[in-house]
């Protein structure tokens, strides 16, 4: 159903994750001689910047993983015990939540914090492959059950198809052979660069729009009662 709280949470979740984007995608200046790109620059980098932007990036990410747990507080606010929580809805909300946060910490630890960025990235992206199959697998019992009620919600089987989408997605995130590269540099000129496209920061940006994808998928997945 349609709530304000539903409503408001929604927004701000949609609100934060474009700040991020344009924030981000807004800086003028280069980072480190290079100018800014999804496919190059890491998201720390951004945090780092001087521009004001950076100062919006921040405010936006924090926002954005404080509403990852949104759906922790909707969740229990909608029921009248505790006997009746849905132990998967918890699980689900939590890992997102916790997903969300752990991209607060991947800002943080930038690269001179290298293993613990990696131990970071690691968690993050196992945090986020566990959203798509714990959103996939409620949805698919939701399905089951409004069926054998005679009920055909095809909503629940939308969110199916998109989760498991998005857990191929992450799949190929993390069995990325580059990934085991991902430092490598391209020589020119006697100098090193950062390739246009470099493995890991990328894979960072597209692990966060799949959190992203995953949260509006478990939105979308409280409407129905």
């Amino acid at each position: 159903m349609f709530t304000v709280p539903w409503i408001i949470s929604i927004t701000l979740v949609i609100a934060s994750f474009l700040g991020i984007v344009l924030s981000a995608k807004l800086l003028s200046k280069p980072i480190d001689e290079y100018k800014f790109s999804f496919m190059r620059i890491f998201p720390f980098e951004v945090v780092n910047a001087t521009e004001n932007n950076s100062r919006y990036y921040k405010l936006a990410t924090y926002l954005f993983s404080g509403m990852c747990f949104s759906p922790i507080i909707l969740v229990i606010s909608e029921q009248t015990s505790l006997k009746s929580l849905n132990p998967m809805s918890i699980i689900s909300a939590c890992i997102l939540g916790l997903a969300g946060l752990c991209f607060v910490f991947l800002n943080i630890f930038d690269a001179t914090h290298v293993k613990a960025h990696l131990s970071l990235f690691t968690v993050f992206a196992f945090l986020v492959l566990l959203s798509s199959t714990l959103i996939f697998s409620r949805g698919l019992i939701a399905y089951n059950i409004f069926k054998e009620h005679g009920k055909q919600e095809f909503l629940f089987l939308v969110t199916e198809i998109l989760a498991a989408l998005s857990f191929v997605f992450v799949l190929l995130i993390i069995f990325n052979p580059k990934l085991k590269i991902w430092a490598f540099l391209e020589e020119r000129d006697g100098k090193y660069y950062r390739p246009k496209k470099f493995v890991l920061a990328y894979s960072e940006w597209a692990l966060l729009l799949t959190l992203f994808i995953n949260e509006l998928l478990y939105f979308s997945q409280l409407i129905v009662k």
